[in-house]
């Protein structure tokens, strides 16, 4: 119980930590270009809302909000009329920092009409553009140290590999079977099970089935497998899993695979000459072979070790056995953000995916269930959380692609991102003439509105799909297969919630 308690309250630390750092670094750029250009810096501020801590040095309040999402530099000659009304500027003048008895009012409208000197039109350009260039930055770092890892992406079960099949399901009764290799999903190519899920959300359809393009012992064939509602308009195919690791857990006392010397912690990469590509086809291997003997291939630490073992048959489950309990493990190229040693391939990567979403969501035929499956802060923050569950690295890779993501979204050309201020200091270079601050804070706070209707909308459906995930990261910190006297080989259970990958 204790030992739950300490990792649960490392994974939180570590939590902060990492997003709050991905916050700093893009807040930093911003500082940092700003202060080189001689501008007026107000608030440098990680969160937002009331200071938790802050303290004034030559003339900027540094701080920290009690609402951790995201951050602000204040710079008024950037943005006079809009963003300080988002960005907080009652916060810089907190409440408990002023005499109840003064004149607060008198203050503010000489803090309103203040005189700045005008800032050129490519400083602010240079200004708005640092934050995203900080996250770039911050990007690549951690993508040099996934490169200098011992890590190597996995190539065996490489690809859209299926590793489950439920015999009862629709996808089964349409052709697709455990070791399928998915290379296409309604025409549109992909690489991994990343982007099988991507296209499968993006193209499903209640009245149209999807079109699969799988591969199985060289030759390609066409398949048609309907999708169901998984989770509030999310349309997925049921039934089917990706690959994932076959882990031995326990190995029973005289059982055939102690005899053959299987170990727990073995991978099972191969059974009879048949790559494994899940507990579920190891289980299925095992029982076609019968009590025959067959080669078995395992890794074990950096090695890879052949054995021989000889099943035998459990009268009780009326099949062949070899004797240990399994689970599925995570690849460590199970991800969109582990796909990749190569630094310039991992940032590629994820601008692509990112990209590929923000394509979909102006593509009429694909933006509704693009919306559908966006993800908030609670899910970001929950899948930073499940990436630290599966190894440092992992978070590592995770970290890596949500700097990038904040990056991008960052400077698309909306008011009230980096985006729309540079968009306006073009016009303000090329025409020799400031928008109007009128209207600048008419179009910031129209958009102001849009966005946090789309926050509230997407966080509330990060609420109600938060328990699910939850129990997902949960069970990873747990025996999947306990060890059975009476269930060696065959006490695996499918892949968790195998449609909710990614």
């Amino acid at each position: 119980m204790l030992s739950t308690i300490i990792s649960g309250g490392a994974d939180i630390i570590a939590l902060v930590l990492l997003f709050g750092f991905t916050i700093f670094v893009h807040e930093l750029g911003h500082f940092l270009v700003a202060l080189w250009c001689g501008m007026q810096i107000d608030t440098f501020s990680i969160g937002f809302g009331p200071a938790i801590v802050k303290k004034t040095v030559r003339g900027v309040t540094y701080k920290i909000g009690w609402f951790p999402l995201g951050g602000y530099v204040a710079l008024p000659q950037l943005d006079p009329a809009g963003m300080s009304t988002v960005q907080g500027k009652a916060d810089d003048k907190d409440a408990d920092d002023k005499d109840p008895g003064s004149e607060s009012s008198d203050d503010e409208k000489k803090e309103e009409v203040r005189v700045l000197p005008p800032i050129a039109a490519w400083k602010k350009i240079l200004v708005a553009l640092a934050g995203a260039t900080g996250n770039v930055i911050f990007a690549l770092v951690l993508a040099m140290i996934i490169y200098m890892s011992p890590w190597e992406p996995s190539e065996d079960l490489g690809g859209a590999v299926v590793g489950f099949v439920d015999t009862s399901s629709a996808a089964y009764h349409s052709g697709l079977r455990i070791g399928d290799e998915i290379v296409a999903v309604n025409g549109n190519s992909i690489e991994s099970w990343t982007d099988y899920s991507t296209e499968s959300l993006l193209g499903a359809r209640e009245d149209k089935d999807l079109t699969l393009t799988l591969k199985s012992d060289g030759e390609l064939r066409d398949i048609g497998v309907p999708t169901i509602d998984v989770d509030m308009g999310v349309r997925m195919i049921d039934g089917m899993g990706r690959s994932l690791l076959c882990v031995i857990g326990a190995v029973m006392p005289d059982s055939a695979a102690a005899v053959a010397g299987v170990e727990p912690e073995d991978i099972v990469e191969s059974f009879g000459g048949v790559t494994v590509v899940s507990t579920e086809h190891f289980i299925e291997l095992v029982t076609a072979n019968g009590v025959k003997t067959s080669g078995m291939v395992v890794a074990r630490g950096d090695k890879q070790v052949e054995i021989t073992v000889t099943p035998v048959m459990n009268e009780e489950l009326g099949r062949a056995v070899i004797g240990v309990s399994i689970s599925a493990g995570v690849m460590s190229s199970s991800t969109q953000w582990m796909q990749y040693k190569n630094p310039v391939d991992q940032l590629k990567g994820d601008a692509s995916g990112i990209l590929r979403i923000l394509k979909a969501l102006t593509t009429p035929k694909e933006a509704k269930n693009a919306a559908q499956g966006l993800g908030g802060p609670i899910m970001i923050i929950m899948a930073l959380w499940m990436s630290i569950k599966v190894s440092f690295l992992n978070a590592i890779g995770f970290l890596r692609f949500l700097n990038i993501n904040l990056a991008i979204l960052n400077l698309l050309p909306i008011p009230v991102l980096d985006g729309g201020h540079i968009i306006f200091a073009l016009w303000e270079g090329i025409t020799r003439r400031k928008v109007s601050a009128k209207l600048v804070n008419i179009l910031t706070n129209i958009f102001m509105i849009l966005l946090l209707s789309a926050f509230l909308i997407i966080t509330f459906r990060d609420v109600k799909r938060a328990p699910k995930v939850f129990k997902m990261i949960n069970s990873m910190s747990a025996e999947e297969v306990q060890e059975s006297p009476t269930n060696a080989v065959d006490n695996a259970e499918p892949p968790a919630v195998p449609n909710k990958e990614d």
